[in-house]
């Protein structure tokens, strides 16, 4: 039994996409050592996350301070930030950016509030005067 040209073409169509949205991240897989694995459970159980949120939390904490370390890595936040915005509107929750917001080394503001502000601070330009006055 043959498969017809439009079920063909939906199949390709989702894995187009399925590989689009795999090259928008990079995934770690981490396996550490049974010593390795019983502390990280144990200090999981004592915050009462999952081991996986306790390590996302340690590395984005160390990228933070690691990024606001040197006034040369400026440029690269305000890019990981525009990017982030480009993607979600918003910082994830407890990503490096996300810490450097809540630290006030960077500021976003979102579009809401920026023409809010732009209406209510800024006045609005004056009609040209002709010549002839």
């Amino acid at each position: 039994m043959s498969r017809g040209i439009l079920s063909k073409v939906i199949e390709e169509i989702g894995e187009t996409q399925a590989e689009i949205r795999a090259e928008d991240y990079t995934m770690v897989n981490v396996r550490p050592g049974e010593k390795v694995a019983s502390m990280l459970d144990l200090v999981s159980a004592l915050v009462g996350k999952t081991p996986s949120a306790v390590v996302a939390e340690e590395l984005s904490s160390r990228l933070a301070a690691y990024a606001v370390s040197s006034a040369t890595h400026a440029g690269a936040i305000l890019d990981a930030a525009e990017e982030a915005l480009k993607q979600s509107q918003m910082l994830q929750p407890g990503c490096a950016l996300d810490i450097l917001q809540k630290a006030d080394v960077i500021e976003v503001e979102n579009g809401f509030e920026k023409q809010i502000r732009d209406k209510l601070f800024f006045s609005k330009k004056e009609p040209k005067r002709g010549a002839h006055e």
